[in-house]
């Protein structure tokens, strides 16, 4: 299938009703990734009370059903577990968004933060992290590590997990790597992450400036950066290159872009498969569906789970998505040959694929539709991967391009010359 908007499902998502809230306890961290938007320990830890008033902002502001618990890295707060605490009394599930350097060796830990009612972890891992004793690790090698968190995670039980990475040209090669290792251990894996990286080094020459005022910007995505040279990757790059050597793999959601409407910022995907294999990928349907019914029954909108395993009733989704019916058929073709496949566990697992934000030849910033990680600064929200230009000068940062001024010297387009008027007059009878 063509990757076209008009085969997808339209993430329903707005600013003030959305299924995520993203809540940065601390900027501190004890890594340093490459592709990290975030300046280390400016601030440090926040206070619970601190902590309280920004979930109770984010409830009210995002009518969230997940909050997910970032920085820095949130394990490293000293009230984390009070923090989580707090989340699920408030009736919202807490997602942790880790490095997992804390958990390495302490499984207990992990069984604390799932009793404090953590829904489970998306873990950070790439080959450009400064991570201790793993520095300098391919992805392939890196997989000792994933699976290490991923087992320990399915030992506590109960527990979402999902792994992201940040996709370089250098490492591009290695995404559809990641897929198969994720479709191996579909039992425990429920999804993965992968995210463009982006810069906002533009061609040609900007001048910047904050609340009226000319600055010279200190942020890690454009302090030191002189090239576009890695920068160029999209969420079609990455679709593309796990479609290639995946059949069964198809996107069924996605998010647009704020001012390029044919960009896809968000690519969301759900596959369906056993421990045998993968047997194909739910339409666009499914997820509307589910996400209807959800917001119908719940009021509000969902985007995690703590379970992935799929009754096989689900297959009579097949009468409305032409992705589930294609499923079901090669499910049948293998139960056929293998009939003990009948009685193994449906899984499912998404893949994500994120583009971040573009700066644009005229100084706009292109940002996600319905940004899912708007977070909060002063009372209001702001997005999270530029909360840095809030921290640092009081507003979002505004790129002008260095260019000749043009004038129109007084010309006006007469009215047969516009194209769409034009036309118009063409049509017959009108």
């Amino acid at each position: 299938m063509q990757l076209a908007q008009r085969n997808m499902y339209r993430f329903p998502w707005s600013a003030n009703d959305n299924p995520i809230g993203w809540l940065e306890v601390t900027d501190k961290c004890n890594t340093y990734c490459r592709g990290c938007y975030r300046i280390n320990g400016m601030q440090g830890h926040k206070t619970l009370d601190q902590v309280k008033e920004e979930i109770q902002l984010l409830k009210r502001m995002r009518n969230c059903d997940n909050i997910s618990i970032a920085g820095g890295e949130p394990l490293i707060h000293p009230q984390i577990l009070e923090i989580i605490a707090y989340i699920k009394g408030q009736r919202m599930k807490p997602l942790i968004l880790t490095n997992g350097i804390r958990l390495e060796n302490d499984r207990p830990f992990m069984v604390e933060l799932r009793k404090a009612g953590a829904i489970g972890f998306t873990f950070h891992i790439d080959s450009e992290q400064a991570r201790p004793h793993w520095k300098g690790k391919s992805e392939t090698e890196l997989f000792e590590l994933r699976e290490h968190y991923a087992d320990m995670a399915h030992s506590v039980g109960g527990l979402f997990v999902s792994f992201g990475m940040t996709v370089y040209p250098g490492n591009l090669d290695f995404v559809p790597e990641m897929v198969a290792w994720a479709n191996r251990h579909i039992d425990r894996v429920h999804g993965l992450v992968f995210i463009g990286f982006r810069n906002a080094m533009p061609e040609g020459e900007f001048d910047f400036s904050a609340g009226g005022q000319p600055i010279n910007p200190e942020m890690s995505y454009i302090k030191g950066n002189t090239t576009t040279e890695e920068a160029w990757l999209t969420s079609r790059d990455i679709y593309a290159k796990i479609k290639e050597r995946f059949p069964h793999y198809e996107t069924s959601a996605y998010m647009g872009g704020s001012h390029n409407h044919d960009k896809m910022t968000w690519l969301v995907s759900a596959q369906l498969g056993t421990r045998r294999r993968m047997y194909g990928s739910s339409g666009p349907r499914v997820v509307e569906l589910f996400e209807t019914l959800h917001h119908l029954r719940h009021g509000t909108y969902v985007i995690y789970s703590p379970s992935n395993i799929i009754p096989k009733i689900a297959f009579l989704l097949g009468l409305v998505d032409k992705g589930v019916r294609a499923t079901w058929r090669e499910f049948w073709k293998e139960v056929r040959k293998h009939p003990s496949e009948l009685f193994s566990p449906l899984y499912m697992q998404s893949i994500g694929i994120i583009q971040g934000p573009d700066l644009l030849e005229d100084g706009r910033v292109d940002m996600c539709e319905s940004c899912p990680d708007m977070t909060v600064w002063d009372g209001k929200l702001v997005h999270s991967c530029r909360l840095d230009e809030w921290r640092l000068y009081g507003d979002y940062i505004t790129c002008t391009p260095r260019k000749q001024p043009v004038g129109a010297n007084g010309a006006v387009i007469p009215a047969e010359s516009i194209p769409v008027a034009a036309a118009k007059e063409a049509v017959p009878g009108d």
